[in-house]
């Protein structure tokens, strides 16, 4: 007897003639049931090429481009009023939706875009939202933490906050210029990769549709920028961490060094997040986060078991076991 899924796999009533698989380019696709989003049903799709699982995009009905809400939302995230939101849209774009349409934006995205949540109950002062500083380590590395929620996350993780206000007294910057990079170095361990959903694919999704057509951001910090302002527990994006030789058993005679893409802290665990536009192959990754992971452990003193290691982007998203 065959499930509902596997039948929905095989039949050849449901081979997709149209839908690319967004991990492999191929078009070896089958339906594979529907599910329930906040803009109602949406396709699901089974690739038998690269064994992966994506779905349709789709926002709610509209007549409001969708790069025009998240900017909206975003604009009411940093600390502004809705007033000054709906000003600061007029301003940007030749919309200036009413006010009771934004609030029925904010009902309508506070459990995706999960700040709005925390906006509500919280003074938010545009002027000190986020502090950046800018680090140029062969390459210029934004390194940036979100105030508020490194203020309500660190009564789980303190250790975080003590470790950030280091870097910005003490950071040697030196060693970022020199020796390998965590990103380098290939090492042997025994990691699983597995799957999982959650809300990261889906806001990494609207990261990109907030932008308009000739934003000249990165991938990167297209995603980095829209995690801080709009995720509750996305706290710093780009931290520096490193690991001295003696910290290590590996034959390095310098410190091996790195940025992390997203810090998150979900209760009292710690999250190691790094965007791959490419996740073909996620288990190609392990090296690069379990240095991470080594590091940011010796930098902190936070527990092992109390970090966890996820790559992403905006199909998919895997933690490390």
């Amino acid at each position: 007897m065959t499930s509902k899924t596997e039948e929905e796999h095989t039949s050849p009533h449901n081979r997709s003639k149209t839908i690319k698989c967004p991990a492999c380019n191929e078009n070896n696709t089958v339906k594979a049931g529907k599910r329930d989003t906040q803009a109602g049903k949406i396709q699901r799709y089974y690739c038998k090429s690269c064994e992966k699982y994506f779905s349709e995009k789709k926002e709610p009905y509209t007549q409001y481009p969708i790069n025009v809400i998240l900017y909206t939302l975003q604009q009411y995230n940093k600390g502004h009023s809705v007033k000054e939101a709906k000003k600061q849209t007029g301003k940007r774009y030749q919309y200036s939706p009413p006010i009771r349409t934004i609030y029925s934006w904010i009902d309508r995205y506070e459990d995706t875009l999960t700040f709005l949540k925390l906006r509500k109950n919280y003074n938010v002062d545009p002027d000190n939202l986020t502090t950046t500083h800018n680090f140029q380590h062969k390459q210029v590395y934004p390194f940036t933490y979100h105030h508020l929620k490194l203020n309500i996350h660190s009564k789980q993780r303190s250790e975080l906050r003590r470790y950030i206000n280091w870097i910005e007294r003490s950071l040697p910057r030196k060693i970022f210029l020199e020796g390998p990079r965590c990103s380098s170095l290939d090492i042997d361990h025994d990691v699983e990769t597995k799957e999982k959903n959650n809300l990261t694919t889906e806001l990494t999704q609207l990261a990109f549709n907030s932008q308009p057509k000739n934003s000249d951001k990165s991938p990167h910090n297209t995603v980095e920028d829209f995690f801080l302002i709009n995720d509750s527990t996305t706290i710093c994006t780009e931290l520096p961490v490193f690991i001295n030789p003696q910290e290590t058993s590996l034959d390095v005679d310098e410190p091996i060094t790195g940025h992390i893409d997203l810090v998150q802290i979900r209760y009292d665990n710690l999250y190691i997040l790094d965007y791959k536009p490419n996740l073909n192959s996620p288990e190609r990754h392990t090296s690069q986060l379990y240095l991470y992971k080594k590091a940011i452990q010796k930098r902190t003193s936070i527990p092992e078991d109390k970090i966890h290691l996820a790559v992403f982007n905006r199909h998919a998203y895997y933690e490390f076991e």
